[in-house]
């Protein structure tokens, strides 16, 4: 073909150039979409944390997907252009392909910059994912530390009612051989009464037989009350000594009740010190109510394991019913074989004494244990307040990762305003602001993922650190009250150890008295009780022999001296008859000698009469110092009763506080079982309802009431009921009955 036929086409192929050119800017137009379309889903894909952390594979398949496409179409539009390029549009054609270049090469670099978006939040999430694993793991250990203190918890615990326990076992063992002890006084007294009444009942009889005597001896008493009135002032002398003797007794009865009365003192104080010390059990226990409110919180999670210590507890608690039943079968078979000797009281008070010192040593133990349990608190919390401390830091640190995020992610926005500001077409613009809000979106959302952690970190933080310093308060308190208590405690025990010896000492004076007495009393008896009844019975019976033989004799002797007085009257009356006669015979010469043989007769006969009486005389008063040495038997007698049942007043009263102290420190026991949540609901519904009456015996229970603070609580119900229906009745509303109506809230 000619050249010059072959031109037309050649223009005939420049128009349709130039007519497929002018569908260009169209095509360019929609090529931009075309291809920004699957930018945005990249961007999209690329902004979602959870798609970009789940399908990573997926998201490379549609970025080389969509850049395979562009690569196609790129082809595609380069294959039309060299097709419908003209031999003298080249100049055109140039343009339009350097403009579809600037496009393609926009849209590559758009491509790339979204995939190093893709990546820079890859890696972000990355280490915003090692940080959060980081954390919780940190918070697991955390969490494991807090068992594992909350395990060391529970067993100081079990350990503690072990040791409670213990204790409780020693005091009962104390406390029956107390009972005991003071069951065989009691047999004592009822031993000493019984004799006692034996022998006011054989004085009765001798005091009978000597009234008997007595009315006996009146007539003889006649005839010699001129002796007598000799010995009425040795008497009255014996009096006078008599009455200084009582005189003493008195003063000593005085010194005795003195005695009693600084001994009362002694237990006043006593009892008193036990209420500072009761006092300070209520603060400690105080102090540990507000330790386990504070831990009641870390402790339910645990509620199904106490409730299954609690089933083996009240199982041990049977146990210990039945040991105790077992215990007081023994003890009361063994109680029916003890007998009470003053060496068994020895010996009791001795093994009183070992068991005191031994409570005094285990005391000691529970304070040195107290106090390792306070240094390993102190050092628990010294491991928190260091991990706390690592938090801390992790924290700053996780701050620091997120600001840095921060400002690489605000650069890109930066470059993303940057690109939408170059671009031309609005339809660009557009999907680039959806791209940006989608990015701005995802970025407020991982921004308030991490605000919301950061927060709950800090929420943990401020958590522990007012658990950290609740502690520390309760700590602080409980070493000051440790401080005071050991204080109080020196002091106490110094004060113990001086009366212990102020009672020592009397208690070794009280036993030599003793001593001495239970040999005399050896001495006297050298038998058996009844040996010593008989004994008393047959010099009973000889004294009355005696003393009948003795009157019948000098009934005898009386007799005689009145028959030979009346003999020697008689005599004297026939010798002044005949020396009547013989003087009126006689001459006066003679007479001084008949006067001086009658005085000489006369004083024969008064001698033998003084002789007699003082005789007599002597007799009534050995019987006289038998009486007074029966009534000073009977004064000794009354004297030991006196003392035993003044002892007898002290065992009691020791019994009673004993008794007390025990039941308080049950009481204690167990509100340490107590279940806070169901004491809150309880009390809870006491202040909604008001229905004390039926809520009072639960509180009561739960928090264990003395008989005498629910008598006093029940008392304040009644009269706050009887003053709410009075004041409804003068007001003449109808206003509910409640304990808590006086109250203002």
């Amino acid at each position: 073909m000619d050249p010059e036929e072959s031109a037309p086409p050649v223009l005939n192929q420049g128009e349709e150039a130039a007519e497929a050119a002018e569908p260009a800017p169209a095509e360019e137009e929609r090529a931009p979409p075309v291809q920004e379309v699957p930018a945005g889903e990249g961007s999209r894909a690329s902004g979602g944390e959870a798609a970009a952390q789940a399908h990573p594979e997926e998201e490379e398949e549609e970025l080389a997907r969509q850049v395979m496409e562009v690569g196609l179409q790129n082809e595609y539009l380069r294959s039309q252009i060299a097709g419908a390029r003209p031999a003298g549009g080249a100049d055109e054609g140039s343009e339009l392909v350097r403009g579809l270049k600037e496009q393609v090469e926009k849209l590559t670099r758009e491509v790339q910059e979204q995939r190093l978006r893709r990546e820079a939040t890859e890696k972000a999430l990355g280490h915003v994912n090692v940080a959060y694993a980081e954390a919780d793991s940190k918070v697991q250990e955390l969490t494991a530390k807090l068992a594992q203190a909350e395990q060391k918890m529970e067993k100081e615990l079990k350990e503690r009612d072990d040791k409670y326990v213990e204790l409780d076992t020693k005091f009962q063992r104390l406390h029956k051989r107390a009972k005991q002890r003071i069951q065989d006084i009691q047999k004592e007294k009822d031993d000493l009464e019984a004799r006692f009444n034996e022998v006011n009942q054989k004085a009765e009889q001798a005091a009978s037989l000597q009234l008997a005597a007595q009315q006996e001896l009146e007539r003889a008493r006649q005839q010699a009350s001129e002796a007598l009135r000799s010995m009425d002032v040795e008497r009255q002398q014996l009096r006078t000594v008599n009455s200084k003797l009582r005189a003493n007794l008195d003063e000593t009865r005085l010194a005795l009740e003195a005695r009693n009365n600084s001994l009362e003192k002694l237990q006043q104080s006593v009892l008193e010190k036990e209420q500072l010390l009761e006092k300070v059990q209520g603060s400690l226990q105080s102090a540990e109510d507000k330790r386990m409110t504070i831990i009641s919180e870390l402790t339910a999670k645990h509620q199904k394991q106490l409730e299954s210590l609690q089933a083996q507890l009240a199982e041990v608690s049977a146990e210990r019913i039945k040991a105790s039943e077992t215990i007081q079968s023994l003890q009361e078979k063994e109680r029916l074989s003890w007998e009470a000797t003053c060496e068994s009281l020895r010996s009791k008070l001795e093994a009183s004494e070992n068991a005191r010192l031994k409570s005094e040593i285990e005391s000691a133990k529970v304070k040195g244990q107290l106090e390792l349990e306070l240094s390993t608190q102190n050092q628990l919390l010294q491991t928190k307040d260091s991990d706390l401390m690592a938090g801390k830091q992790e924290i700053s640190r996780l701050e620091s990762e997120f600001s840095a995020y921060k400002v690489r992610a605000h650069a890109l926005l930066q470059k993303k305003d940057a690109e939408l500001n170059a671009a031309k077409s609005s339809d660009l613009v557009k999907e680039h602001e959806e791209a940006m809000r989608e990015a701005e979106k995802e970025v407020a959302a991982a921004l308030a993922e991490r605000d919301k952690a950061i927060h709950d970190l800090q929420e943990a933080q401020s958590r522990h650190c007012d658990e950290i310093e609740a502690r520390d308060m309760a700590l602080a308190d409980a070493e000051k009250k440790l401080k005071n208590v050991m204080k109080k405690l020196d002091s106490v025990s110094s004060n113990f150890i001086t009366e212990k010896e102020s009672w020592e000492k009397n208690m070794a004076s009280v036993e030599e008295n003793w001593r001495l007495k239970y040999e005399s009393l050896k001495a006297q008896s050298n038998g058996h009780v009844d040996d010593e009844l008989q004994k008393n019975l047959g010099e009973l019976t000889l004294k009355y022999e005696k003393l009948k033989e003795e009157h019948q004799s000098f009934r005898d002797i009386a007799d005689r001296m009145i028959e030979e007085k009346e003999r020697e009257i008689a005599k004297l009356l026939k010798e002044n008859r005949d020396l009547h006669h013989s003087l009126e015979a006689k001459p006066p010469v003679s007479n001084n000698d008949c006067q001086s043989q009658g005085p000489i007769k006369d004083t024969m006969s008064v001698e033998l009469a003084e002789q007699q009486i003082l005789l007599l005389a002597r007799q009534q008063a050995q019987r006289e110092e038998e009486l007074a040495q029966s009534q000073r038997h009977i004064l000794a007698l009354q004297q030991e009763i006196e003392e035993l049942e003044r002892e007898n007043r002290l065992h009691d009263q020791q019994e009673a506080m004993l008794k007390t102290e025990l039941r308080s420190m049950e009481r204690s026991q167990k509100r340490e079982g107590i279940d806070m949540t169901y004491l809150k609901n309880v009390i809870l519904k006491l202040l909604e309802t008001g229905e004390v009456g039926a809520l009072l015996p639960v509180v009561a229970t739960l928090l264990q009431f003395s008989p005498d603070e629910l008598k006093k609580c029940q008392q304040g119900v009644l009269s706050s009921v009887a003053s709410s229906q009075a004041a409804a009745l003068s007001d003449g509303t109808t206003t509910p009955n409640s304990f808590f109506s006086r109250f203002s809230f």
